[in-house]
């Protein structure tokens, strides 16, 4: 009911997230994919959209011309987590969680959500980068799959687990 996907910086990540959401009725759907947008500040600010809903908003917030990057926004993940509780907790199919990022390491962020989802038997997909790895291990307790970034394999194993629910 719960799979990891390893990834690297720079890889399609969300790309391949977004076409296999799209595969789904998006009203049965929840989750976020990123997409980034240059700010002539601190190079890139970082926007989620909703799979369900296609809102989109800003998740990183600029700190100005002689900031050294741009940082997360807390209300804005508060936000998001808030939506992604709502849509799965309505006739949900599938949660998609772009990032296990730091804050889900420093054990907030869409931790919740992620939780609440398996307790609802929704299968939950989420983008694991490297760097976050040993804490997605910690998070999991050795219940996720591994799953690499691979169209075809991720979609294997969203068919395994549509299976085992109608068999349940």
């Amino acid at each position: 009911m719960l799979a990891g996907i390893a990834f690297l910086p720079k890889q399609p990540i969300d790309d391949i997230l977004a076409d296999i959401a799209a595969g789904y009725d998006a009203k049965r759907i929840a989750g976020y994919v990123q997409k980034r947008r240059k700010d002539r500040d601190c190079g890139t600010l970082v926007y989620v959209r909703n799979l369900r809903s296609g809102d989109e908003m800003p998740i990183t917030k600029n700190r100005g011309a002689m900031a050294k990057g741009c940082k997360l926004d807390g209300d804005a993940l508060s936000s998001l987590s808030e939506q992604l509780e709502r849509d799965v907790e309505t006739d949900c199919d599938l949660l998609i969680v772009a990032r296990f990022g730091r804050s889900e390491a420093d054990g907030r962020g869409l931790r919740d959500v992620i939780s609440r989802a398996l307790e609802l038997g929704v299968p939950v997909l989420v983008g694991v980068r490297g760097e976050y790895a040993d804490a997605w291990a910690d998070f999991h307790g050795g219940i996720a799959e591994s799953l690499d970034l691979d169209r075809q394999a991720i979609l294997d194993w969203l068919n395994h687990q549509t299976s085992l629910l109608q068999d349940a």
